[in-house]
């Protein structure tokens, strides 16, 4: 049996809360999913706490900071808000189960909340680089985030 690498644990890790909800997220359902021991589990993460920060700040690198140096390869500021207007897209079913879990777990609101400061902070910073007025930077950007977030609970019929 190939070790895991803490990545791949992760990765699964946010693969089963965006399935299933964070009441899923057990020790026992990951090790079921990966075909593993819990001896497995232990050698990378202390316990499910341990787990549960490190798959914080996974989501925050993935899901954000990421995403910010994908656009900040860009030169003009239109482009990399393309690129992060690309990047979101897709629906963030990932993102609902993290706003659900937050809801009910005040260190995942507390980290909820510091990613949609930087996700703001960047997207005006953007729109402030293409038009020099900070009310409508800060208007824009609020308005592009309240979509993304938003976009799940639109229910196209087609």
């Amino acid at each position: 049996m190939a070790q895991l690498s803490r990545r791949r644990w992760l990765e699964e890790g946010l693969a089963l809360l965006e399935e299933a909800g964070a009441e899923a997220l057990t020790i026992e359902s990951l090790t079921s999913r990966l075909g593993v021991t819990k001896g497995s589990f232990y050698h990378h993460f202390a316990n499910s706490q341990d787990f549960k920060q490190r798959l914080l700040e996974f989501w925050e690198e993935e899901g954000t900071l990421r995403i910010i140096q994908w656009a900040e390869q860009e030169d003009s500021p239109p482009e990399k808000l393309a690129r992060v207007i690309r990047a979101s897209l897709h629906p963030p079913r990932l993102d609902v189960a993290l706003r659900a879990w937050a809801l009910q777990d005040e260190q995942v609101r507390v980290h909820q909340q510091r990613i949609d400061q930087q996700r703001l902070a960047y997207l005006e910073a953007v729109v402030f680089a293409t038009r020099a007025d900070h009310l409508y930077a800060q208007s824009l950007a609020r308005v592009l985030y309240s979509l993304y977030v938003g976009q799940p609970a639109y229910h196209s019929p087609h």
